[in-house]
């Protein structure tokens, strides 16, 4: 007997259950715990070899070196990351059949797309950022004697954030449109490396109104120091991206045939 879609009441039927579900993935299984460790060791470790390598330098410039490298590294890793976790959200669904089978439930379309959005974003963001920050603060304070601050390092925390919600965004897309996770990840990752090679190809204006400055602008917003552009456009205009991404996969899914 072929599978019959239910037919849910307003667009967001279901979306509670599905959260819940999505959320349970992260938080009722090891999961949780495995990126709770890793993330804080990865940052936390090239942060304690500047330490290491040359203590006589001063506590200033030691937390700036660390600084640099909590957002440009932490940036790095945490895009990769965000790919590899969201890569099989839609795509894994569909090839194995339970994307067609939980759309037999009172759940719709849009509340699918939207709980895994929410599950991934929430979920990964905190192992991945909020958490690895306050770690490294600790870490920072041990090793040097001070810190940034934390008005200025946290406004460039949620620049890094906006920045990974836009490739967790853009790749929950890809994943409406391709059959495969490595077409996912590889369009995804392909976008993030021409962020690398085509800036200075481009006319300035147009870069800003990408993610693509966003990991380099988080140190020196951290740092308080002077910046090429407005550091406000790429933000919105990352976050408008992120949206209509958003749009677009709700757009699609909706058209999904199973």
């Amino acid at each position: 007997m072929s599978l019959v879609p239910a037919v849910a009441s307003g667009w967001r039927a279901g979306f509670g259950n599905a959260l819940d579900k999505e959320l349970g993935s992260w938080w009722r299984t090891r999961r949780w715990l495995i990126h709770l460790v890793m993330w804080p060791l990865i940052v936390g470790f090239f942060c304690f070899m500047v330490w290491a390598d040359d203590r006589s330098r001063t506590p200033a410039n030691g937390v700036n070196e660390s600084v640099q490298l909590f957002f440009q590294l932490g940036g790095f890793f945490a895009l990769i990351g965000a790919v590899l976790v969201t890569q099989g959200a839609i795509v894994g669904e569909r090839r194995s059949g339970t994307a067609a089978w939980v759309l037999t439930k009172p759940l719709t379309r849009n509340a699918f797309v939207l709980a895994k959005l929410v599950g991934i974003t929430f979920s990964f963001l905190m192992l991945s950022l909020v958490i690895p920050s306050l770690v490294w603060l600790v870490q920072i304070k041990l090793q040097w004697g001070q810190i940034p601050s934390l008005d200025h390092f946290y406004e460039a925390v949620g620049i890094l954030a906006i920045h990974q919600f836009f490739f967790i965004a853009l790749t929950l897309t890809l994943g409406t449109f391709f059959q495969h996770r490595a077409g996912v990840a590889g369009a995804a990752l392909g976008f993030w490396i021409a962020g690398r090679i085509l800036p200075g190809q481009l006319p300035q204006w147009l870069v800003a109104l990408t993610p693509w400055p966003l990991v380099d602008l988080a140190p020196a917003v951290a740092l308080w120091r002077p910046v090429p552009i407005q550091v406000w456009i790429p933000t919105l205009a990352s976050a408008v991206l992120a949206v209509v991404c958003v749009a677009i996969a709700l757009w699609r899914f909706g058209r999904e045939e199973f």
